[in-house]
Parts: structure tokens; sequence; C-alpha cells
């Protein structure tokens, strides 16, 4: 052992280096155990495969997913044979591997179902038991659990020997990196022994078969291209974990020979989070110290947000909250109107009761506007209270006709007594509607429009300030703990990146609700980008691109109601063979 490798040994963190054509030249037994290449099981089995009349069972939680990239066609070795059987679907079976005498046993749901999954029986005279749960599947045979834990996906396989009804094999973690997942075993993949202590061999083999993950494979691809210096203390996610590493080239002359990638443990990442996490509070404190804008007790500037448009939002907000003029706030659906409003409404010079009345409730408004003599209603306050009305675009023509007397005259007629009574109330009117174009088409009163519009607020969207989105999250994330009585989670570097390149077309609305169904998803204080499910749309594609997709579907299902036959296929479709095999491989659909 040279001195590089005893320093590499004697280190604390996981390291491997890999050579200009990503040959693992070395790894430290502290990555070995880290991605599952050193084993700790308490139980052995030798190195083998599967055999015909092997009993199987197992799981996956999104078929496709993190289990060998497992297909309905894996699933017709253990005698499945199941159209309904989709990708991303959840699946617990119980089979004879290559068997078609023995009928299996297994429940389907299909994707975006959230229900757990439950078998217990005795097949084939052995007592079995596969149950999915939330966050682990757990396999049993005779009694003796093999469980694996998840966050997103995950799959399991147990496998029972055809002759001594004996557990010949069992998934723990680290199987991404051994290539053995339920997929790759169905599909005839060998599997490798396990004893404790025992290890893999590792070294001399292309980094790729151990480790997987895009964002890793092209920083190191532009690190020993020297496109890029070095990578530092940098965020990813390699065979579903979250990490952080530095990858360091080691140069001779003008080339990049090797490169030493280090990891840092669990808890200096945390402590990097919270890092970053403290960097973006003091990093918008001192925005607004430097705009002077750093008055706590004030509720506008407590907003988050710091980019030039709403900073120029808040001021002028501010100076109409002093003035205790009324307010129209414009802006798209999720915006945070009714944020601001609140925000108004608590910074003003006015006072008194603050009100909000969603206008699209006609039924609710008499009673929310007027109340009665015993309970007046929010018109009908005489302290100076704010009165937020959501969504005014949508008010009757009648009730057009009193906000605007409300504003012109200060003063409201009661439709039951015709008495004029006296308002002292500020509004605070809110549509994400453009009320010039219901003007035009006789909607909305024109002098109603243009007394609300004198003083008015525009919100920007989200995607026009995602600088601000770090800042809206911590706020958010503060606030969502507080409401579920959780402690503090973290998001990754790459579930950060994921909600800052995302456009938000429901602003940050949108945003709150996918961070509330992460922090809900996670069962630890790390929320990764699995957590972040986004409504994404996906771009119109070109005609051609568009016509390529119709044909591959199509050939593809005629594939399917033949059974697999492609002689039967191709008659059907009425192509040649040469056509046929060549729409095949340039459609991958082998």
């Amino acid at each position: 052992m040279n001195l590089f490798e005893k320093l590499m040994e004697t280190s604390s963190q996981a390291i491997f280096t890999v050579d200009r054509n990503g040959i693992l030249t070395h790894i430290n037994q502290r990555a070995k155990e880290r991605f599952g290449l050193f084993m700790h099981s308490s139980y052995s089995h030798p190195a083998g495969k599967l055999n015909r009349g092997d009993l199987i069972l197992l799981a996956s939680t999104e078929i496709g997913a993190d289990d060998g990239n497992l297909t309905r066609e894996d699933l017709e070795r253990i005698g499945i044979h199941d159209r309904r059987i989709r990708i991303g679907g959840k699946i617990a079976a119980i089979g004879v591997y290559e068997d078609v005498t023995v009928k299996p046993v297994y429940k389907y749901l299909k994707p975006g179902t959230d229900d757990g999954l439950e078998i217990e029986t005795i097949y084939q005279g052995v007592p079995v038991r596969i149950c999915i749960d939330s966050n682990q599947i757990i396999a049993s045979v005779w009694g003796m659990q093999y469980s694996i834990s998840y966050f997103r996906s995950i799959g399991q396989i147990v496998v029972v020997d055809r002759l001594r009804h004996r557990v010949k094999f069992w998934e723990e973690n680290g199987y991404s990196a051994r290539k053995e997942g339920v997929g790759n075993l169905l599909r005839g993949a060998p599997y490798a022994a396990k004893a404790p202590e025992a290890e893999m061999k590792v070294v001399g083999y292309h980094f790729r078969d151990f480790f997987e993950g895009e964002r890793f494979e092209e920083d190191l691809r532009q690190v020993l291209a020297r496109q890029v210096s070095q990578y530092v203390n940098q965020e990813y996610e390699i065979n579903g974990f979250a990490l952080v590493a530095s990858l360091l080239p080691v140069i001779s002359g003008d080339e990049v020979t090797d490169v030493i990638v280090r990891f840092r443990n669990i808890d200096e990442f945390k402590d990097t989070i919270i890092e970053r996490n403290d960097a973006i509070r003091l990093t918008e404190k001192t925005y607004r110290e430097a705009k002077h804008l750093s008055d706590q007790s004030n509720a506008l500037f407590s907003l988050p947000g710091s980019t030039l448009s709403m900073v120029d939002v808040k001021r002028y907000a501010n100076k109409l909250a002093q003035m205790g003029c009324h307010i129209l706030i414009t802006g798209e659906v999720g915006t945070g109107k009714t944020a601001l409003a609140r925000a108004v409404a608590s910074t003003g010079a006015t006072g008194g009761k603050y009100t909000m009345i969603d206008c699209s409730v006609e039924e609710d408004l008499e009673v929310q506007m007027l109340g009665s003599a015993e309970r007046p209603g929010a018109l009908r306050q005489t302290d100076g209270s704010t009165v937020f009305l959501d969504d005014i675009d949508s008010l009757s023509p009648l009730w057009q006709s009193r906000i605007l007397s409300v504003l012109q005259n200060g003063r409201l007629t009661l439709p039951d007594t015709g008495e004029i009574i006296p308002v002292k109330v500020r509004i605070i009117a809110a549509t994400s509607k453009d009320l010039k174009e219901l003007v035009e088409q006789g909607r909305f009163r024109s002098d109603l429009y243009y007394r609300l519009h004198a003083f008015s607020l525009e919100l920007p969207p989200l995607r026009k300030c995602k600088e601000d989105i770090p800042f809206i999250v911590n706020s958010l994330m503060d606030e969502l703990r507080q409401k579920y009585g959780l402690p503090e989670k973290y998001l990754s570097g790459e579930a950060f990146d994921k909600l800052i390149t995302y456009d938000w077309p429901g602003n940050i609305r949108e945003l709150e609700n996918v961070l509330e169904r992460a922090v809900v998803l996670s069962d630890t204080e790390m929320i990764y980008t699995e957590h972040i499910r986004l409504d994404t749309v996906l771009p119109v594609l070109p005609l051609r691109e568009q016509m390529k997709q119709v044909e591959r579907q199509l050939i593809q299902q005629t594939l399917i109601q033949c059974g697999g036959d492609r002689k039967i296929a191709m008659q059907k479709l009425g192509l040649s063979r040469s056509v046929f095999y060549d729409k095949l491989k340039a459609y991958q659909l082998y």
C-alpha cells in the first residue's frame, strides 16, 4: 500500500479516484461501505443466479424506477401476463421463475396511487408475506423478514431455492451499484455473494458500473476534459442518494491524469444546507438594510422578495398605506395579492378591523357587506377598518354600483330601508383579470374601474422574479414547519435547482402547494428532487416529431395486441420486413 492509499484509508471521508478514461484506480473502505460495495449482512449466501423453479417474492414501489428497469416482459418470467400493468405502477407478487404451470399471486396499483400493498399466503408450501408501506418494503419467508427502506421508489426481491425451499438471495442497499436490481436478476444477471465483511472488486472497472448520477457524470467529464478546473462541495444525487462531493483533478503537464472524488458525510451535508439557508436570510437582511427597508415592524418590508420590481411594489404600497387611500392590487393568480393586502392593512394609519370578502361567492355578499342592525357587516364599520374585496371582477352590476358609491361619496343606501349611511372604511380590491378588457366587454363599470385604477399595485409573476425564489422558499418552509409542528427540514441543492428552473405558472400559490406536499412526503429532514412534484407542461413538438411519436405508439400497441409476435404485427401494419425492423430499431422497441 503506497502513501496515497494509506491517506485514503485513514480518511473519515469516502474517496475514490478515476483515470482519464473513467476507470476506477483507487477506492477506500469508507466509499465501499457508503455505496453498498462492502457488506454488513448478518447472513450469508453464495454468488449465483435465478434458476427455473425458484420461488420469487418481488415488490416495486414504482415499476421501472430504481428496480433494475423492471418491465412487464420481466414479470412474465414469473407467470404474470397482465396488460393493465404500466411503467410507474406499484406491484407486489409471488411466483415461480420460468415455470408456466404454476399460477402467480400478485396485486397491482396503477401509477399515481399512494396506497400500500400486502400479500400473505402459503405458496408452494412456503409461508410468505410481502408488504409495501409508505417508506419500506418487507418480504417475509418462514417468518424471517427482509426489509429495505426507500424515499420515492425502490425494488425488493427475495429468492427461495427450488429444491431446498430456503432463501438463496435477498435485496440489500447498494444493489444499484452491484447491478442486482429486480429487473436485472429476472433477465438472468448474476448476483454477488453476501457475507459479513464481504466486498466487491471495483478497481479496474468504469465508474459508471457502480456510480450513477447524470449531473455527477457530466461534471466529472468536464473536469477530465479541463473544461472546468474543479468542483468543490457540489451537491449531487448518486444512486438515489443526496451527497456533497468535490471533484479534484490531478494534473501532469497539460493533461488531467486522474480525478480524486471526495464525499462529505451526511452531517457535513446538513451543515452545508444550514449554511446556505443562513446565507439566504443574511443576504435578504443586508439587502433590506442597504435599501433602508429594515423596519421589522413594517409588515410590507417583511414580505419576501428583493428584486427591483418587488422592492418598487413594497415602497409604493407603503406610501399608499400611510395615506389610507383605496387601492387596487392586480397580478396573475397566486402572485400574493392577499398577503400584500393584509400587509398594507396592518401597515397603514387607518387601523381598525381587517375583513376579507370573496366577491365570487354572490350569495354571501349581502350578509358579509351589510350584516344587520345587531351585527353590522364589513361596510358598516365606523372605525376606519379595511375591507379587502378579493376577485372584485366577479361583482354583479348591483354591487359594482354600491362599491362605486362608497368610493365616490363615502356612503351607502341600505336595500331594506332605503336609509343612506356613511361608510368609513378603506377598500383594497384585487383581481387577476384585465379590468380594462372587462370594461370594453361591458362586464365592468368604467367609472368604477377608473376610480380603483387611480392607486393600483401590480404584482409581477414569479417567473420574472426568480431571484426571489430562495427567499420565498425559506419563508414558506418556516410557515409549513409551524403549521404541521415539524422539526426543520432542508432542501437538497438539486431540489433547490428544480424549483428555480421551473416557470411557476401558478406563481407563489403553486410554489407553496409544491413545498407543502414535499414536506409531508419526506420522512426525513432532507427534501430531495423526488419529493418535488411539478405539473410540467410538455412543449409543443414539431409536426414531424409528433408523427414519429404516433407511429411508435401504433407499432407498440400492435405488438401488444399480437402478443409480441412480430411477424403478425408486421402483416397487420402492412410493412415490409426491412422497414418494420428498421422502425423497431429506431424506436428502441426490441
